[in-house]
């Protein structure tokens, strides 16, 4: 999971806000969706799964963290919103991710939180496993938004032994700790950066294993 640095409102959703009535059913959302999926680097906001762009199919879902149901002043609130991949949709519900999953159950910490980094609160096995040591995180990680399926886990550790790999055989090239250091954080700098738009999927993945290697030295 990545934290997402929200930017202003699009216009058109402060416009609509301004009609009364104003719902969110009835919102023009290809402007919001636009928004949000370049805030978020086209990954999704819960798992980094990339989001395709199609208009026909755009492949993702507007997410409210705190529900429509039980927070309709919250529904058209821009800081509310963010944009999650289809999670399996149509599939069993052991299979569903994401918001799919989510549905109107409540977490305690959203992606988009500037008082609580949710990139400090994830960590990650070689397994490809997200978890966190927060239990009540933890928790919510493991059965909220089932982040632990395996087609997930899978992507993950692929992810985690490329970087780990990567490093491990750089390292041992470079030498000095000195340069160790000057090329894992140029690595994490990459992870970091946004190509044409966009962060690699599961980039998160790769900056914790470079993050541990970085503790060590």
């Amino acid at each position: 999971m990545k934290a997402i640095s929200k930017v202003n409102e699009p216009v058109s959703l402060t416009q609509h806000r301004a009609n009364k009535p104003s719902f969110y059913a009835n919102l023009p959302k290809e402007e919001t969706r636009a928004s949000l999926l370049s805030e978020q680097g086209h990954i999704c906001c819960y798992c980094m799964r990339r989001i395709p762009e199609s208009k026909k199919n755009p492949g993702s879902k507007i997410e409210h963290f705190l529900c429509q149901d039980d927070h309709s002043n919250e529904e058209l609130n821009y800081g509310n919103m963010l944009l999650a991949c289809l999670g399996n949709e149509g599939s069993p519900e052991r299979l569903q991710t994401c918001d799919t999953k989510k549905g109107k159950s409540n977490l305690t910490y959203s992606p988009s939180n500037v008082a609580r980094n949710i990139e400090e609160l994830i960590k990650y096995k070689s397994n490809g496993e997200i978890y966190s040591s927060d239990d009540t995180f933890n928790a919510e990680l493991e059965h909220i938004l089932n982040l632990n399926v395996k087609s997930l886990k899978d992507n993950r550790r692929v992810i985690y032994e490329e970087v780990q790999n990567r490093i491990v055989l750089q390292g041992k090239k470079k030498g000095s700790t000195a340069l160790q250091k000057k090329f894992l954080q140029t690595e994490k700098n990459k992870l970091l950066t946004l190509y044409s738009g966009r962060f690699s999927e599961y980039c998160m993945v790769g900056v914790y294993v470079i993050d541990k290697k970085l503790k060590k030295i």
